[in-house]
Order: structure tokens, then C-alpha cells, then sequence
């Protein structure tokens, strides 16, 4: 029974843990890593989770093995790998206008780079809610923080990110001075 209902997890949330470790890492390397890591904890901790939490409860195993290795990295040696570059040139170009497709590709760099910038916290409620869709009660959950608080640090965030955007696309500032380009 626990096996059964563990592949089940694994299968319906691995992409989930995977997509917000890269999101916050940009490396699928650690990535995978995290990824992993979640589900042994999860198998080892089994007995003790509550069901109906389970995923809220892996999302902040994730979220904290992703803090500790980038705190990690930066005391060591101070590498940290990186491979946003390589797998952004790896997203299929749709048919059609090649200058369409090298404008997004430029957008979907600009707001890796500009997420960047923002406190981990604030990425992290950031990811969670835009990328992954879940609601600030739960990321409140996730991340042991008040439901208000998770609501300011969204709404600051994305004034951080418009403000990161519009420098680095000044011709469109006044789309993201308005907001119309952020979600």
C-alpha cells in the first residue's frame, strides 16, 4: 500500500518539485538533485506526514533543500553552476516569425535574470504562485509565513520584476509601468 501510494505521488508531482527547483536553482543538474532528495525524505518520513498536506509538505522540502544549496555554494568555493543559458536555446521555436521567436526567447531570459535579483523569499512566493499556481494561503503553508505577508512580498515582487523588465526593455517601460505585461 505505502508503494503504491508513493509511485503515485512521485508520478503526479515529480514535474512540480522538478519545474520549481529549476526555477529557483537554474540548474537542472541540482535540479534532479532536489528532486530526488525530496522523494527520499518523503519515503523516510512517510509515517509521520499528514495526507492531506503532503504536498504543500514536499514543495517546502524543496524550498528548503534549494535555500541550503545555494547558501552552500556561495560559502565553498564560491562555483555555482549554471546552465539557464543552454537550456533556454533548447526551447523549441515555434513555426512561423523567427524574429517572434527570438523576442520571447530574449523576454524569457530578461525575467530569469530579473527573478534573480529578487530575495530568495520573494522568488520563491514568486515561483510558487505564478508558475505553479498555488494560493497564498497554501504558499503561506509552504513557506511557515502569514497569509498577508506572502501577499505584500507577491505584490512587491512583481513591482521589482516590471522595474527590472522596463530597464532592460525600455521601449516597452510603459507596458510595465502599467502592468499589463506582468501576470
Amino acid at each position: 500500500m505505502k508503494k503504491l501510494a508513493f509511485q503515485i505521488l512521485l508520478q503526479k508531482h515529480k514535474d512540480r518539485i522538478f519545474s520549481y527547483a529549476f526555477y529557483f536553482l537554474h540548474n537542472r543538474e541540482d535540479a534532479e538533485d532536489v528532486t530526488q532528495e525530496v522523494f527520499v525524505r518523503l519515503w523516510q518520513h512517510w509515517d509521520k506526514i499528514d495526507r492531506n498536506r503532503v504536498v504543500a509538505w514536499m514543495i517546502r522540502v524543496a524550498h528548503n533543500q534549494c535555500v541550503d544549496l545555494v547558501r552552500h555554494k556561495k560559502n565553498s568555493s564560491g562555483y555555482f553552476r549554471n546552465s539557464v543559458q543552454l537550456d533556454i536555446e533548447k526551447i523549441p521555436e515555434k513555426e512561423g516569425d523567427p524574429a517572434l521567436n527570438y523576442e520571447q526567447k530574449a523576454s524569457q531570459k530578461a525575467l530569469l535574470s530579473a527573478l534573480e535579483m529578487l530575495p530568495e523569499k520573494t522568488k520563491s512566493m514568486l515561483l510558487l504562485h505564478y508558475f505553479h499556481g498555488l494560493k497564498c494561503e497554501t504558499i503561506g503553508e509552504i513557506l511557515d509565513t502569514n497569509v498577508n505577508t506572502v501577499k505584500v512580498a507577491i505584490h512587491r515582487g512583481r513591482k521589482m520584476l516590471r522595474h527590472a523588465l522596463s530597464e532592460q526593455f525600455p521601449e516597452r517601460s510603459e507596458r510595465y509601468r502599467d502592468g499589463y505585461a506582468m501576470p
